[in-house]
């Protein structure tokens, strides 16, 4: 994926962390109220009620329904709670779901829903709701990008792919209001997993059946997690404020969420500078300036990204069907330069796909496959055809909404392809819905991506983006059978050991091929106030991703 960070049905991208604010001004006294507007008891050092506001920036999206099109919300604040959520080690809990159990042969789960939860307007939410937005998601009229996601689930990829068209037929069924089950294809002891994804979210069929796909709009929303939204103003904000008809364990603190609008490729540290939010993604070329500031430099804050950034080929058309040409270029890329000069040790270099944070993180076992070698590059591109690269095909290198910081990155790869290949490549930069229109359908010979884990198991960083799909479904048009057998029974294996060991072969059959150029696992590099409390630690003593239903305003 590509997009990240949840709590409570609240997603905020990978690259922009999401913060806490108090409003213009910083927090003042102590407050002799301790409970909020719906009912929550605040922490003893809390702010007073009016200070418990937050504000965060990120681009304005263009619906908020993610259930069709994730990428349309541009990783905005989502007003949606999923059947469970993720805490701060990505461990799923409960939240729509208050229990779940599975079958002994790991196919069938059974979720029992929350009693009494509400949407936003009063009525109850209930299983059918699941059971119809998963039907939705993968209705091919939809045309979800994402219904990959769900292929594990029975009949969702027939169904998705319009060789089979009764929806009924999908594995996910309500036997009453409260309990929902959803049967898979073969065993699948990451479902869980996939079911506390931000976007897993139930949708209210009234609205949409009304709206469409305005049904999200500010006049016709209707939500169910601990925030609503309370405003939408078309290129300025939206606010989201406590819902009070939500009743489960993740009531929120804060009164008001402020969401400021901003592209993704001008963000700055100046609103943060000028208190207009709480939390902000700090970019590279920002961070000398911070590092020597007393004020700004206690703020810094470094969380795991648990990501990858790869060079991609269109492997089955000429320049790159010829794996000496994709070989080449990987080993022309020197990632201890960028990591450690441009990115100035905020990300390390990356040798496969699965990123630090997973515990089947090896990347060193591969570095020997796509290390940086300057000579093979040269000898590889030689024994294409394309001597010192006279005569290769002119490339683009395709970049989505580029940061300063990434648009250094690729300059940087930029020079070391002609450098020691000889082969010059130009940069291109798309929007995000340009882009991922174009990934889809495999228009771009070479790009610059990055994919964020969905949920911390093997499965999402390599079956869901490697395994091979038709045209309109997979990132890439890289194929390769034995990587797809050993996926396969990877995923359905329920020993933990033998599973390992399998998704292992399939990494180094990824690496083997080179269906990618794999450069950087990255950190998110933010600044934080001190006042903003409650966002807890990860087992390993790390920052995690601020959840919006733990975190409160502190006073100073």
């Amino acid at each position: 994926m590509r997009y990240p960070w949840l709590a409570a049905g609240v997603l905020v991208t990978a690259i922009l962390a999401c913060g806490e604010n108090t409003g213009d001004t910083e927090p003042g006294p102590i407050s002799t109220s301790r409970v909020n507007s719906i009912g929550r008891t605040l922490p003893p050092d809390a702010a007073p009620l009016d200070q418990q506001v937050f504000r965060v920036m990120s681009p304005e999206p263009r619906t908020l329904d993610a259930t069709v099109n994730l990428y349309d919300t541009e990783g905005t604040i989502l007003p949606f709670e999923t059947l469970l959520k993720r805490d701060e080690n990505w461990d799923p809990v409960p939240a729509g779901a208050e229990t779940y159990s599975v079958s002994e042969d790991g196919k069938t789960w059974t979720f029992l829903l929350r009693p009494g939860a509400k949407w936003s307007d009063g009525r109850p939410v209930t299983a059918h709701d699941h059971v119809y937005t998963f039907r939705r998601r993968l209705d091919p009229e939809t045309a979800n990008p994402y219904a990959f996601f769900f292929y594990d689930l029975k009949n969702a990829k027939p169904l998705s792919q319009g060789t089979m068209t009764d929806m009924t037929k999908l594995g996910v069924r309500a036997l009453d209001d409260l309990t929902l089950v959803i049967e898979t294809e073969q065993a699948s002891p990451y479902l869980p997993y996939i079911v506390s994804f931000g976007d897993v979210y139930p949708v209210p069929r009234w609205q949409v059946e009304k709206f469409g796909r305005k049904w999200t709009m500010p006049e016709n929303i209707v939500s169910n997690s601990g925030f609503k939204l309370a405003e939408w103003t078309t290129g300025t904000r939206m606010v989201f404020v406590p819902d009070p008809n939500y009743n489960g364990p993740h009531k929120p603190y804060l009164e008001k969420v402020i969401h400021p609008f901003r592209e993704s490729a001008t963000s700055t540290i100046l609103a943060y500078e000028n208190k207009e939010v709480d939390v902000e993604t700090v970019d590279i070329t920002d961070l000398s300036r911070i590092q020597n500031d007393p004020q700004l430099k206690p703020g810094l804050t470094r969380v795991p990204a648990r990501a990858s950034w790869y060079l991609f080929f269109r492997t089955e058309q000429p320049p790159f069907n010829d794996i000496r040409v994709r070989e080449a270029f990987t080993r022309a890329i020197n990632r201890d330069v960028i990591t450690r000069v441009i990115l100035r040790d905020t990300a390390v270099p990356a040798y496969s796909m699965i990123p630090p944070g997973f515990k089947d993180y090896a990347d060193s076992t591969f570095k020997s496959e796509q290390g940086f070698n300057p000579a093979r590059a040269k000898q590889l591109i030689r024994e294409a055809g394309y001597p010192n690269g006279r005569g290769f095909p002119k490339q683009e290198l395709w970049l989505r909404a580029p940061t300063p910081s990434l648009q250094l990155v690729a300059e940087a790869m930029q020079g070391m392809l002609k450098e020691h290949i000889g082969i010059s490549v130009t940069i291109r930069a798309a929007d995000r819905s340009v882009y991922m229109n174009n990934l889809y359908n495999w228009r771009m010979n070479l790009g610059l991506i990055i994919f964020v884990a969905d949920y911390v198991d093997p499965r999402n960083m390599l079956d869901m983006i490697w395994r091979s799909q038709p045209m309109g479904y997979g990132r890439q048009d890289w194929s390769n059978d034995i990587f797809d057998r050993i996926v396969i029974e990877a995923a359905a294996e329920l020993d933990p050991a033998k599973r390992s060991q399998l998704y292992r072969q399939a990494e180094r059959t990824l690496v083997n091929d080179y269906a990618g150029g794999f450069v950087f696992h990255p950190d998110n590099i933010e600044l934080r106030r001190p006042w903003v409390k409650g966002n807890k630690l990860d087992r390993h003593g790390k920052p995690s991703p601020i959840d919006f239903t733990r975190i409160y305003i502190g006073k100073r």
